[in-house]
């Protein structure tokens, strides 16, 4: 009998080591789970904090980017109505052509050049290609002179409207 007691004692013992180590082996689990959650938490937080941090500074950025352009753009556009297709004060001259060239050399290098965007450096420089095409023009302007430099004017405010946003639709509106 003192045999199958010390099997019994001894397999008592045994389950409760297991039972110890099953609840330590559970307990280890638990807290390396909550660890890795806890660090995948706190990385998807530091990249989602950062990305809306960027995102914040550039929506800054590109609104006082648009509202520089307008105050710049706000002073080239009545520099071009000389140049107007319609109802023009007076027909497009060399002197025209010579004072408008030199007030928007004026408006480039006085500070409204650098807000120029890629997509309005194009038609702004075929513009001023097309005035000084004018200007060294011997004789009588042709009239295709004076259509290149309509055009150039047209195509330059236009697309001085897009950057600033005013000939487009509304997002918010519809």
């Amino acid at each position: 009998m003192g045999s199958a007691q010390s099997l019994r004692q001894k397999d008592t013992h045994r389950r409760k080591q297991s039972g110890r180590s099953q609840g330590l082996r559970s307990a280890l689990l638990s807290l390396l789970t909550g660890l890795i959650s806890g660090a995948i938490t706190a990385v998807v937080t530091y990249y989602s904090t950062y990305a809306k941090a960027r995102l914040d500074l550039t929506i800054e950025y590109d609104k006082e980017l648009r509202k520089s352009r307008l105050d710049v753009y706000r002073t080239l556009w009545p520099l071009l109505k000389p140049l107007a297709r319609y109802s023009a004060e007076r027909p497009l001259s060399r002197e025209i052509a010579t004072e408008t060239s030199g007030q928007m050399r004026d408006w480039y290098f006085d500070g409204g050049g650098i807000y120029l965007s890629r997509e309005s450096r194009g038609p702004y420089f075929a513009l001023k290609d097309a005035l000084q095409h004018v200007i060294d023009a011997p004789g009588p302007l042709a009239p295709t002179l004076v259509a290149r430099v309509h055009d150039a004017g047209t195509a330059l405010r236009a697309e001085l409207s897009n950057d600033i946003g005013t000939r487009r639709q509304s997002f918010l509106w519809g």
